[in-house]
C-alpha cells in the first residue's frame, strides 16, 4: 500500500530543467526493473561523467537536493536505529541529514572524485550492484537520484529496516523512478514481502519512505 502525505514543503520558482532526464529516467527504471541490464560500459560511462561534474556539483545543487530529504527524515518516520547506508552519496550534500537520524552512516559512491570530497567519516568507492556490506546488516539505506539496485537493497536490510528514496526534481530527476515501481521492484527482490510506502512531494522533489507489510507466504 502507498499512502501520500499532504504537501508542506512548498516549490519555489525557477526549478532547473535538467535536459537529460528523459533519457535517464528511461536507463533508470529498466535497471529498477532489471539490474543485469547495469554493465562494466555504463559504470565507465557514469564514472567519467561524474568526475567532471564533482568540482561543480555542490555549487550547482547544494541549495535544492537536501530539501525532499529533509522532510522524508521529519516525516517518514519512525526510524529503526542501527547502521544507514548512503548510496550514491556523492560529495556529501546529505549525509549530515542523514547522519542526525543515523549517527552511524556508510557512505559510497562510483565516482572517487565525487567520494573523496565528501566529509562522511566512512567514505567507500563502491558500485551499488554489488555493496560492500554484510547481509541484515542496515537499518536504513538511503537512495537519493541514483539507480535502484534492488536486490542488493534486500539483502542488507535488516528485517525491521527502511528504504528512504529521493528525487529531488521530482518527476522531472533525471534518475525518478514512480514509486510503485520502486515497491515492485523490491518485492521481485523478495517475493515473499510485500512493501508499503509513504510519499509526499516537497520543494522541487519528492521522497518514498518504504518498509516492508505483511508475507505473501
Amino acid at each position: 500500500m502507498i499512502s501520500s502525505l499532504e504537501r508542506v514543503v512548498p516549490a519555489e520558482p525557477g526549478k532547473p530543467v535538467r535536459p537529460e532526464a528523459a533519457a535517464v529516467q528511461a536507463r533508470s527504471r529498466a535497471i529498477a526493473e532489471d539490474p543485469g541490464r547495469w554493465s562494466a560500459a555504463m559504470a565507465r560511462q557514469t564514472t567519467e561523467e561524474f568526475t567532471r561534474l564533482a568540482p561543480v556539483w555542490d555549487d550547482s545543487r547544494g541549495q535544492y537536493r537536501p530539501i525532499p530529504l529533509r522532510d522524508a527524515l521529519e516525516r517518514g518516520g519512525p526510524f529503526p536505529a542501527g547502521l544507514c547506508v548512503e548510496v550514491g552519496c556523492g560529495t556529501g550534500l546529505l549525509t549530515e541529514l542523514i547522519a542526525r537520524v543515523w549517527p552511524r552512516i556508510i557512505s559510497l559512491d562510483l565516482t572517487w572524485e565525487m567520494v573523496r570530497r565528501s566529509p562522511a567519516a566512512w567514505r567507500i568507492n563502491a558500485d551499488a550492484a554489488r555493496l560492500p556490506v554484510a547481509d541484515g546488516s542496515a537499518a536504513a539505506v538511503v537512495v537519493a537520484d541514483v539507480p535502484l539496485f534492488a536486490e542488493e537493497i534486500v539483502r542488507i536490510l535488516g528485517p525491521d529496516g527502511v528504504v528512504v528514496w529521493s528525487n529531488a526534481l521530482g518527476t522531472e530527476s533525471p534518475h525518478h523512478v514512480p514509486v510503485e515501481v520502486v515497491a515492485a521492484a523490491l518485492h521481485r527482490a523478495e517475493p515473499h514481502v510485500g512493501w508499503d510506502a509513504v510519499t509526499a512531494e516537497a520543494g522541487w522533489g519528492l521522497w518514498a519512505v518504504l518498509r516492508r507489510g505483511a508475507s505473501k507466504r
